[in-house]
């Protein structure tokens, strides 16, 4: 007995071990990006720039940090915009062999590579948007939108249909046995239960567009110094990411640059540490879901 207590203790060691390495290398990557990071410094005494040239060693961020948002924004709403709906669908109408259908659909589309989704979006999107509103090449923000969209669509819809299943049926139960529809029944009580559990899926979709790189690089024109309009839809632009893919991959990417790299890397890293942080707040709050 006291050999399995102790065999017991040595497991639950190494699981404590495992779950704290986590935390150890989230400290590590903060610490690469933060060391002798003087362009992060130049930030916080002068303010954020606008102007981002390598050559000149200015690594205005402020552009790219709007564009972000921008691009997560607009993503998060085409694919909510579908995703919603299609959990709902999935679990307050559809039958088990729809469901068996378009679930595993759903998931199969989350495991797709992003370069292939970029490569996708470059052959197929653009010419699409090129033709439909008369620009070329097609790239831009819009069509960024467009494709990350449909890669956070899984995210959402999947989460969200968690979500409203979670619901209790006692609910449904009620509300039918008082004469409700069952639309009602949905809009009325089953999705104000399931609120935040969409509302966390939807902030998931948003990191999940503001973290990827491959696939916006495709799309988006990737041009240094994007455009602050916001109704420059359809000129080329660019994401932190991206940029970070960009500028590294150059063979003049040492020293200063780098550095400069690292501190974007860095603002990136707070903008989704920033919505994790929000993700649970919200699941903090979750009603019955």
């Amino acid at each position: 007995m006291t050999s399995k207590i102790l065999i017991e203790k040595l497991v639950a060691a190494i699981f404590l071990l495992c779950a704290i390495s986590s935390i150890g290398i989230i400290i590590l990557i903060v610490f690469v990006m933060l060391e002798n990071n003087f362009v992060l410094v130049d930030w916080f005494l002068h303010g954020f720039g606008f102007i981002f040239r390598t050559s000149e060693t200015q690594f205005g961020i402020i552009p790219y940090i709007f564009t972000t948002f921008y691009v997560g924004i607009g993503a998060t709403v085409v694919a909510s915009i579908i995703g919603i709906p299609c959990a709902i669908y999935l679990s307050e109408f559809a039958n088990r062999k729809i469901r068996n259908l378009i679930k595993p659909s759903l998931e199969l589309l989350t495991g797709l590579p992003s370069i292939v989704m970029g490569l996708v979006g470059f052959i197929v999107l653009l010419s699409v948007v090129s033709r439909l509103f008369d620009v070329s090449p097609g790239w831009g923000i819009f069509a960024a939108w467009i494709l990350l969209g449909i890669m956070s669509l899984p995210h959402v819809a999947s989460i969200s249909e968690d979500a409203i299943s979670a619901v209790p049926h006692e609910l449904r139960e009620a509300s039918l046995a008082v004469g409700a529809t069952s639309w009602q029944t949905t809009t009325k009580v089953v999705l104000p239960a399931a609120k935040s559990g969409i509302l966390t899926a939807v902030i998931l979709g948003m990191g999940n567009a503001i973290g990827e790189t491959m696939a916006v690089i495709f799309v988006i024109g990737a041009t240094p110094n994007p455009s602050m309009n916001p109704f420059s839809l359809f000129s080329a632009s660019n994401v932190i990411p991206s940029l970070i893919a960009s500028y590294s991959r150059s063979d003049s990417a040492t020293g200063n640059m780098i550095t400069g790299l690292m501190a974007a890397a860095f603002v990136l890293f707070v903008m989704t540490a920033a919505l994790n942080i929000a993700i649970k707040l919200v699941m903090r709050r979750r009603g019955p879901t």
